[in-house]
């Protein structure tokens, strides 16, 4: 099969946007409008909306996101979470790993393509700047190999990357500080109180550095995220692809040939700069720019769209595409587990949690009203998960005939605030069998709500 112009017969060991010396290839991407791109176009207003909106949306009084990692504490969707809650990061987690790869075995890289947040933002912000003051792709790669002038306009383009990478680095700093301490952080005193604005720097640099230079190398050469989807693929998932069948062999309009022309407009309109009819690629995000591009010519031709188009390689060799096989099956069921346990324990969260700390003291012999006991120490750190204030007080089993004395005996718990408290426990010898003596202490708030934590009382 031939290849497009200007492509290496080496595709698959030489990527598009690098030479054969690892130097870097700059490409000049050509925008064509057709009904996949506004369909992206659409999903991404949608996305780049509510990541501008974020920091100033609320659930229940508290933020829809919030790191606040200073403070440690993590809300999400109204909840606050803190490190003590590592098993729900792990689980979602576990949701997006197993999620990805449904969705890579059902549409392919839709999520490279549609979703990820640097193709969202270079597709659909800083390309179109870049096209808008500098002109289409045919005069940038003119200019930059001096053929015309006019870098006077790169000066405009560079403006508009700074003052958008300004306002996606401002929504990013908000998410860890909050709108209102970014506010203070960067305007009002910045010398006092510099983490935001440290921040701030550091998040418009690497912005700066992503969208306005390094682009889409990040797909190619950074992001194990996208090769992770390359490895994932198997001949039923849905690519964007060329039907080499009905396109081969190519010709020039008029001639007795395929359909495809060699016109070359699917590789130039390619962020990643590759040839879809030399296959799949890993390079390949799924932005389905090529598919418009093709249908464009295709139109102008009167030939059939969709000679590349959304296909699996099973269709593709004659074959049907199966949805529900082995593979999607497993990754339903275990996706839906994976949610169900979620659910359930974000669901029997309680207002607080207790954790048992390392006392400060070792168990001691001694009498109280002329009876042994081994008096010792236990030491909890108690989180109100809530935005209320709480109060709480300290049981143990009745049969043990313990004596828990704790200054003041009720714990008060301020909202969203971990409180670390240490009581001493007067345990009679006489409930000793062991060396231990394993019990549960109670955590029991003034609505009666109980929280309980596995006790092992010790001798010394």
């Amino acid at each position: 099969m031939a290849n497009a112009p200007g492509t290496s017969d080496d595709f698959r060991s030489v990527m598009a946007s690098v030479d054969t010396h690892g130097r870097r290839h700059w490409l000049h991407v050509h925008l064509i409008m057709g009904a996949w791109r506004l369909r992206r176009i659409l999903l991404a207003v949608f996305l780049i909306g509510f990541y501008l909106a974020l920091p100033y949306l609320s659930v229940g009084g508290r933020p829809a996101l919030l790191l606040n990692i200073p403070k440690r504490q993590f809300t999400v969707a109204g909840q606050v979470f803190w490190p003590q809650d590592f098993w729900y990061l792990l689980i979602f987690v576990l949701i997006f790993v197993v999620g990805t790869a449904l969705l890579v075995a059902l549409v392919g890289r839709f999520f490279c393509g549609w979703l990820c947040p640097h193709n969202v933002f270079l597709e659909t912000i800083y390309r179109p700047l870049e096209r808008l003051f500098e002109g289409a792709a045919v005069k940038r790669l003119n200019r930059a190999r001096g053929k015309i002038g006019g870098s006077w306009r790169k000066l405009f383009s560079w403006t508009g990357y700074i003052l958008v990478s300004a306002l996606l680095a401002a929504t990013a700093t908000m998410l860890f500080t909050g709108p209102q301490a970014f506010s203070y952080g960067i305007i009002l005193d910045v010398v006092d109180y510099p983490s935001a604005a440290i921040f701030y720097g550091i998040s418009f640099g690497l912005i700066m550095f992503n969208f306005a230079w390094f682009r889409e190398q990040t797909c190619t050469i950074v992001c194990p995220y996208g090769r992770l989807q390359s490895a994932m693929l198997d001949p039923e998932s849905l690519v964007v692809a060329y039907d080499v069948k009905r396109g081969e062999p190519r010709g020039k309009p008029g001639e007795v040939t395929g359909d495809c022309v060699d016109c070359g407009l699917c590789v130039t309109v390619c962020p990643t700069g590759i040839d879809i009819r030399n296959g799949n690629q890993m390079e390949c995000i799924h932005c389905t720019a090529c598919i418009d591009a093709c249908n464009t010519v295709m139109t102008k031709l009167d030939r059939p769209i969709n000679l590349i188009g959304f296909s699996s390689e099973a269709e593709m060799g004659g074959g049907k595409r199966r949805i529900i096989r082995p593979r999607t099956i497993i990754y339903t069921v275990v996706l839906a587990i994976l949610i169900g346990v979620f659910a359930w324990r974000i669901a029997a969260r309680t207002n607080i949690q207790a954790v048992v700390l390392r006392p400060d003291n070792l168990p001691v012999a001694t009498t109280v009203d002329d009876k042994p006991v081994i008096r010792q120490w236990v030491k909890l750190s108690l989180i109100n998960r809530t935005g209320e204030a709480r109060s709480a007080t300290l049981h143990l089993p009745d049969k043990l005939g313990c004596t828990i004395t704790l200054q003041p005996t009720t714990i008060e718990l301020p909202p969203n605030k971990k409180v670390e408290v240490q009581a001493a426990i007067d345990v009679p010898v006489t409930s000793f069998t062991a060396a231990t003596c394993p019990t549960v202490l109670t955590v029991r708030e003034a609505n009666g709500d109980e929280q309980q934590v596995e006790l092992d009382l010790r001798k010394p």
